[in-house]
């Protein structure tokens, strides 16, 4: 063209901002009928508009497809598969739309020289090149049907591609869909082990703290902004993600590919997040609708493996397997079974196609761009870590599904509808610390720590706790799980008995104390005074509302004299129990179905089957050690389940939850309690060595005290009984006083049935709980009612009963820190033992060393120490496996019969004879007279003897060997198993172990097998051959023995699952939210806080809303968030010829045909099919027709949904494009005259003589501004949707 030519553009056509920017966008619908009119909204309100638009819809179920094409016309929508991806659906609307080239756009083209206003010639418009704004950039702005951008979101994104123009790829702010300050994504990244990377805060709300543009890995697929040659380049998304990870995986493609992916933080879209928080099916997967979790895991790990660098790729599939391993774990211990199938079917669902991996691979080629410069934009390890920590936390506060970052698209989740809340943050320093300190929970711990540690001042240190009943533990937790699991225990003379179950207990909590054994005992017994009183004030919580009483109750509870002297007396298992006996007592009132709480009256509910399951993993524990609260549990139990019985009271589901509280401890602690099933005493023992029963009178046990050191309450614990016999005074509450009582009874049975063989202190701590808790329910209201009565007997008496009980456990904590806490119990040296014969047992030899002790000379007793002494669990061993020729031995040892003992010794490889301190003298001088012994040393008070004759765990004795057959030859040996060199020898021999004989032990010389047998009665023994050779000694655990043990481990984690508390499944499925109970409008005694809060709440609202007026804001919710958008897209002043604005409906909300339109947020503006020619003169597309929109038909898009969806009559009489309103006329000073929402930007074109529009006509006289002066686009002022706002040439023509 010559410069003396004419263009075809008029002049002074206005051109719209970032004019050299060409941006077609792309709008994809699922099912989206609920959020598609605020996503058409948004799409047609933007401030800078975009230049063509078109739609697919994927086989909707619901109006997507009726809404679009109302709104944009049918040529401007696609209809496909219900089966097509999200990645299909785009690629074939981005084919379909085609490229607006100048020739679409004129604006783009240099203007005619010719001012039809002035009808003068311009010459510097000959001056300007031919594509004044440049080569035109073609974009995609892909949208979901569930996203709304705001006004200015295209025009902040086209700002920063304008300023950057390097950027491929922008993506905008995403926002929640109802809280609109909090953040969903600034950008997203993945992490390793496939999770969705955000770097946001739970619920972190939006204050400008990320507003940068920085480049990011990826943006979200919703409102991104991708160059179309880039999206050419890359081949648009991968079919093989038809949902989930595609933006991942596009953007990271794009970088790889040498491209830069930006994030515009002012740009911002809300996001619904429909599929993610299953708020609508995902059918697109597979044959069947398929669960976000699964599709969102798959993704991941496709987009994982298929952009991974091939140096890391075995690290990241090792990360992805042994992560998902993790999470599948967690989600089963959050009793959300579906998640962990959908971990790990997400996972093999892409491991078994590998063929698609490498294909997808090749397909990517090899990065341009190294590795070191996109590494900034993945997410530290650290972070992740704990992102995973608090993800799996989440499982056991009740969190909600959507909230988990791995089974979501997001970190940050969207909490629902926000209130004014919202608007601010709490940024005090010490905030959190205040809260908790105005707590009682935790205020009581600690004082209760506070008291414990001064009298525990004697057991802080170094050294092993011990004494009493109490053996040193072992160094670490796994020496206690290979006792626990070993099918040989090498106690005394050996053992195949069964560990007892507390060691696997203790084992676990050593475990996670990072393996220290002492550390775990120490917490176990040091703090069990604290730990009790604070599991007591937690189970307290349903018997009164009463904060003091319920600290009362715990601090009695924690000070009863069998607490206490558990500690001093190194019971373990009674310190234990009194740590869960609290819990166990409100998981057993749950499981029972008892109405404990407050209410009185109903019917309550069946119980739960978790609270069984609860309360018999409680019951499992505290039976491991301590036996007799199974049987208390069953007697309590059996009795409640008779009384229903008689009542005729679900007793079917009764009796199913107490079979399960019962049997599950006998299961799980299998074979050692069916062992007490065979031995009933044995259920009045506990963890921990045989100290003694206490001696406690009938008084002692009915004042609560058990005996032993620091167990003594006698008089001072009277009070605590006189409370709760006043309790039964109460006429309220009966059924819980006197369930109580029961309760109490029961224990204290047991107490004297323990007390003439056991200690009594288990059963004692049931009677102690039971009358603290008729204590505090009949102390409830106590002082009101005693107030209400006339003065007399009563009130003297209850005020002494009150004094006395409240004095009981402060005097006695009091009196406890004085004297303090050790008693028997000390820390000391592990090593029972003299250190060189401590030293000399780990020899080839083994030898070992008889303890012998008592106070009595006609009783004794004695232990066959191996090593450094006994340690946690030996004692049950021991006594398991007692032998009754070693008893007599010792027998004779000690009684003086004058005969040679070392020769019977030595077949029990005793070297030394050790007598303990307290023994009485006349065993010193019986021991210091017997032949073949003789005195070492004498310390502390304790001596030693050893045995004149050398002695060894492993000997060789000739044919028909025995105790007296000939000289033994010693052969070396470890604790359990020998592997040495034997020589040869005469035939007939026999290779002699020091051990109990079991079928477990093997023996091979040279690896021929040696035939077992037994010696002396008691001991194992193998015959050999006469030659020499390798001898091989072992002792093989039964295969059943080792199975059952992971069996137990398996059950015991079935079990934990079981009891522990499920996460909510707080569906969201977009319904109003139901309303709330009404608030009584006068107080109401016995109201909680809750309800005073509301009430204010109420009345403040009421006052400050005084009335509705009609020039109020929209409120705050999300009808609120709605009615806003929809006068904002109503703000474009309208023809006074026009009947009823589109803005009646935003305004008209409370009639009732109005107020169910689910669509009435719609835009009623101008199809896409008819602007987008009248505005730039777009060429139809391909296969499609040009047809006049306006010619007397078009008069509402959605008048066929009319029916199903009825609106306000008055409101779209004759709709917004009635052809009334597009008359020949043309702009006269700029001002928009058109009548529906989305206003021409660029002008109108005359009318022909039909009343349609033609798509080439352009009348120059329409436009009176320059095309490139100031103000060249948005001269318009937009007003409030009632009338137009001034011109900026302060002109109001209209």
């Amino acid at each position: 063209m010559s410069v003396h030519s004419h263009s075809t553009v008029p002049y002074g056509t206005a051109a719209p901002e970032f004019p050299r920017h060409v941006v077609t966008a792309v709008l994809v619908s699922h099912d989206g009928a609920r959020w598609l009119p605020q996503a058409l909204a948004g799409l047609t309100g933007q401030e800078r508009p975009v230049q063509s638009v078109i739609a697919a819809d994927t086989g909707s179920a619901d109006d997507s497809a009726a809404l679009l094409t109302g709104a944009l016309g049918p040529d401007r929508v696609l209809h496909l598969a219900r089966r097509s991806g999200f990645g299909t659906a785009v690629d074939e609307a981005v084919r379909t739309a085609g490229v607006l080239t100048p020739e679409d756009l004129p604006y783009l083209k240099r203007p005619s020289g010719w001012d039809p206003v002035s009808r003068t010639w311009h010459d510097e418009a000959y001056a300007m090149p031919e594509l004044p704004h440049g080569e035109p950039v073609q974009w995609l702005w892909l949208l979901h049907d569930d996203c709304a951008p705001e006004p200015e979101a295209l025009a902040e994104l086209l700002r920063v591609a304008d300023s950057s123009p390097s950027a491929a790829v922008i993506g905008p702010k995403l926002r929640g869909w109802y809280d609109r300050r909090q953040l969903l994504e600034v950008g997203v990244s993945i992490a390793n082990s496939g999770r969705r990377w955000t770097g946001l805060d739970r619920r972190e709300q939006d204050q400008g703290q990320h507003d940068q543009v920085k480049p990011v890995l990826s943006v979200s697929s919703a409102g991104m902004l991708v160059r179309r040659d880039v999206w050419e380049e890359l081949g648009g998304f991968d079919r093989r993600l038809p949902l989930m990870r595609d933006d991942v995986d596009l953007c990271w493609r794009a970088h790889a590919a040498g491209h830069r992916v930006l994030i515009a933080p002012d740009a911002v879209v809300r996001h619904a997040e429909a599929s993610a928080r299953e708020r609508r099916p995902i059918d697109c997967v597979g044959r069947s609708t398929a669960n976000p979790h699964r599709v969102d895991k798959a993704g991941a790990v496709y987009t994982m493996l298929v952009n991974s660098r091939g140096a890391v790729l075995p690290y990241v599939l090792l990360r992805l397997i042994l992560g998902t391993l993790l999470r599948t774990l967690a989600y089963l211990v959050g009793k959300v079974p579906g998640q962990a199938l959908d971990e790990v079917a997400g996972l093999f669902g892409v491991l078994l196609r590998p063929g698609r991996v490498l294909a997808a691979r090749r397909h990517r080629g090899k990065p341009i761009v190294e590795a070191a410069e996109l590494r900034p934009l993945f997410p530290t390890r650290g972070a992740t870590v704990r992102a995973t920590v608090e993800s799996v936390a989440g499982n056991f506060v009740g969190r909600s599904e959507p909230e988990l970052a791995s089974g979501g698209r997001h970190g940050a989740v969207e909490s629902g509808p926000g209130g004014d809340d919202a608007e601010f943050l709490e940024i005090e320093q010490f905030a959190r610390l205040k809260r908790i300190a105005r707590k009682p929970g935790p205020v009581l711990f600690l004082v209760l720590l506070l008291v414990s540690l001064i009298a525990c001042r004697a057991l802080l240190g170094s050294g092993a706790l011990a004494g009493g009943a109490l053996l040193p533990a072992p160094e670490d937790a796994s020496d206690l799980w290979a006792r626990y699991a070993a099918g040989w225990h090498a106690v005394g003379v050996g053992s195949t008995d069964a560990a007892p179950p507390y060691l696997a207990v203790v084992a676990s909590l050593a475990t996670v104390l990072f393996g220290s054994t002492g550390l775990a005992i120490t917490l176990l017994l040091v703090c069990s005074v604290p730990l009790a009183g604070l599991t007591a004030y937690f189970a307290a919580r349903p018997l009164t509302e009463s904060r003091l009483l319920r600290a009362w109750g715990s601090v009695a509870y924690a000070f009863l004299p069998a607490a206490t002297g558990a500690l001093a007396a190194g019971r373990l298992g009674t310190a234990v129990l009194a740590i869960l006996l609290p819990l166990i007592a409100r998981a057993g009132v749950a499981a029972n179905g008892l109405r404990l709480p407050r209410q009185s009256g109903g019917e309550g509910p069946r119980p739960s089957w978790r609270a069984a399951w609860a309360y018999a993993l409680l019951l499992t524990f505290a039976t491991a050690f301590t036996p007799v609260v199974w049987l208390i549990a069953l007697v309590l139990g059996g009795g409640l389940l008779a009384l229903r019985a008689r009542r005729k009271d679900h007793v079917t589901a009764y009796g199913l939850r107490l079979a399960v509280a019962l049997l599950t401890p006998v299961v799980l602690l299998a074979p050692w309690s069916l062992s007490l099933l065979t031995s009933p005493a044995d259920f009045f023992g506990e963890a921990g060595l045989d100290y003694g029963t206490g001696a406690a009178s009938a008084l002692d046990l009915l004042t609560l005290s058990p005996g032993g050191p620091k167990a003594t309450g006698g008089l001072l614990m009277i009070g605590l009984v006189l409370a709760g016999l006043a309790a039964l005074l109460r006429d309220e509450r009966q059924l819980a006083i006197r369930t109580a009582w029961v309760v109490a009874l029961t224990g204290l049975l047991f107490a004297a049935l323990a007390g003439a063989s056991a200690w009594a202190g288990p059963a004692t701590l049931v009677y102690g709980i039971a009358l603290i808790t008729a204590a505090t329910v009949g102390a409830e209201g106590a002082r009101e009612r005693v107030a209400a009565m006339n003065f007399g007997w009563r009130q003297p008496v209850a005020g002494l009963i009150a004094a006395a009980a409240a004095a009981a456990p402060l005097i006695a904590a009091f009196g406890w820190m004085i004297s303090g806490a050790d008693g028997p119990v000390e820390r000391r040296d592990p090593v029972q033992v003299p250190a060189f014969v401590a030293e000399e047992s780990g020899t080839r030899d083994q030898a070992r060393t008889l303890v012998i002790g008592g106070e009595k000379a006609a009783e004794v007793s004695y232990a066959l120490v191996r090593g450094s002494g006994a340690r946690l669990g030996d004692a049950e061993l021991a006594a398991g496996g007692g032998d009754p020729r070693l008893d007599g031995i010792v027998a004779n040892l000690v009684a003086g019969s004058g005969a040679d003992q070392t020769r019977q010794l030595g077949g029990y490889a005793v070297r030394y004879v050790l007598v303990q301190r307290g023994a009485p003298r006349e065993m010193s001088r019986v021991l210091d007279a017997t032949p073949g012994l003789t005195r070492l040393s004498q310390e502390d008070g304790s001596a030693l003897w050893s045995v004149d004759r050398r002695v060894a765990r492993a000997t060789i004795v000739p044919a028909g060997g025995g105790d007296g057959a000939g000289e033994a030859v010693p052969v070396g040996a470890g604790p359990v198993e020998a592997h040495t060199e034997i020589p040869a020898g005469a035939e007939g021999r026999i290779l002699r172990i020091a051990d109990r004989a079991a079928p477990g032990w093997q023996a091979t010389l040279d690896g021929t097998p040696l035939t077992p047998t037994t010696v002396d009665g008691w001991a194992q023994g193998f015959e050999l051959p006469a030659g020499g050779g390798r001898l091989d000694l072992a002792y093989e655990t039964p295969l059943t023995r080792a199975a059952w043990v992971w069996t137990q481990g398996l059950l015991a984690v079935v079990v934990l699952v079981l009891a522990l508390p499920g996460r909510r499944r707080d569906v969201d499925d977009d319904l109003p939210e139901p309303e709330a109970a009404a608030v009584p409008a006068q107080p109401v005694a016995g109201e909680g806080r809750r309800a005073r809060r509301l009430r204010a709440a109420a009345e403040a609202e009421q006052a400050a809303q005084g009335g509705p007026s009609e020039d109020s804001e929209p409120s705050a919710g999300p009808e609120g968030h709605q009615q806003g958008a929809r006068q904002a897209l109503q703000g474009v002043p309208q023809q006074a010829s026009q009947q009823a604005p589109p803005q009646a409906f935003a305004e008209g909300q409370s009639d009732g045909a109005a107020a169910q339109d689910p669509y009435a947020a719609v835009p009623q503006q101008q199809p896409y099919g008819e602007w987008g020619a009248q505005e730039y003169s777009v060429n139809p597309l391909p296969g499609q027709q040009q047809h006049d929109p306006y010619a007397g038909r078009y008069q509402d898009p959605y008048q066929g949904a009319a029916e199903q969806y009825p609106a306000d009559a008055g409101a779209y009489q004759t709709g917004p494009y009635d052809n009334t309103q597009y008359g020949s006329g043309t702009y006269e000073g700029g001002q928009y005259q058109g009548g529906g929402q989305y206003a021409d930007p660029y002008g109108t074109y005359p009318a022909q003589g039909d009343g349609t529009y033609d798509p080439v006509a352009y009348d120059p006289a329409a436009y009176g501004q320059h095309p490139y002066g100031e103000g060249a686009y948005g001269d318009t002022t937009y007003g409030d949707g009632s009338q137009a706002g001034p011109r900026r040439d302060g002109s109001d023509q209209q």
